[in-house]
């Protein structure tokens, strides 16, 4: 019983280094930052009292919230949305990095709950790992935070308790196992058919596919058949060292598949984000230098007077040849 107490402890607690969190929080920032500016086209469409929802649901499900419900102003709508695109921006490169990603889940929340029939799964899994950013240790590591307060060990990567990051890994887990609960429970699946319908939902059709594979038995029930095992595989699999890097390729190919062929928001996105979770601290800090020294490398090589001058006589030649 203490050996399981142990390692209950150690899962969640142990300190580690905060290299993956750094490399997680800066893609959330980046896809929340994307998220925004998706809204700008059809910002007054959506929330203006003139919108596809002129005003916010009165009867709110228990536990659902936002700004908007309270204070439905249009104004108010775009201020909320000026404070959602900046902190966003913050939450990229760990500025104020607690109170950004505060910010960035506050207006998340805010705008889903003022028009929810808008909105798809992505925007709702969004919105969690937005949740969970919030109590994490994010802004310890390559952000500007650290910069502010340790520039000189910036490229270090404190050892923090992991317990936030966690959740969004067994998110990860809920989100496959259930999906497959649910599909199991449905005929279409069963049946191998639930790829071929999907193919031709023209509303959701970003590039169509060949109406060959589209509706062809086979093709279907092959892919209806393997993406549940994907599925499958992903939320069980992904715990065992030994085989997630190839689970988690496979997943990633399957989004990649989903995101070319139909149009689901930002759905592959941040499902594809949260496998960085669980990347390795070591593997990560490993990237994370591998890239500074490229980058130190190619500073060094523009900074080199042999380089400055063996560059400067073929500009020289290129401007005084004639036009």
């Amino acid at each position: 019983m203490k050996r399981v107490a142990a390692a209950w402890e150690r899962f969640w607690f142990a300190p580690e280094p905060t290299s993956s969190l750094a490399i997680f929080r800066i893609v959330i920032g980046v896809i929340c930052v994307g998220w925004a500016l998706s809204l700008l086209p059809d910002f007054y469409v959506f929330f203006s009292s003139h919108g596809v929802e002129p005003v916010p649901p009165v009867h709110m499900p228990l536990g659902l919230w936002g700004v908007l419900n309270i204070f439905p102003s249009f104004t108010v709508a775009v201020a909320l949305y000026l404070a959602l695109l900046v902190a966003s921006c913050c939450l990229t490169v760990g500025y104020r990095t607690r109170l950004a990603s505060v910010v960035v889940f506050v207006a998340v929340v805010s705008f889903e709950n003022r028009a929810p029939s808008i909105w798809n799964s992505g925007d709702g899994l969004l919105r969690i790992v937005c949740f969970f950013l919030m109590f994490a240790p994010a802004g310890a590591a390559l952000s500007v935070d650290r910069w502010r307060t340790a520039r000189d060990r910036f490229w270090e990567f404190p050892a923090r308790a992991p317990w936030a990051l966690r959740l969004v890994q067994i998110q990860v887990s809920v989100v496959y196992l259930s999906t497959v609960w649910f599909k199991l429970h449905g005929t279409d699946w069963l049946h191998g058919t639930a790829v071929s319908y999907a193919a031709r939902l023209e509303d959701f059709q970003r590039y169509a596919m060949p109406s060959i594979l589209s509706h062809s038995l086979l093709f279907s029930t092959v892919m209806t058949y393997w993406t549940l095992a994907i599925e499958l595989m992903l939320g069980i699999l992904v715990w065992n060292r030994a085989a997630r890097p190839y689970v988690l390729a496979l997943g990633a190919g399957m989004h990649l598949f989903i995101s070319l062929s139909m149009r689901l928001g930002f759905f592959s996105e941040t499902m594809v984000a949260t496998y960085l979770t669980f990347l390795s601290p070591a593997a990560a800090t490993a990237v994370v230098l591998a890239v500074r020294r490229r980058l130190n490398a190619a500073g060094a090589r523009m900074r080199d007077p042999q380089w400055i001058s063996a560059l400067r006589p073929h500009r020289e030649r290129e401007w005084s040849e004639p036009a």
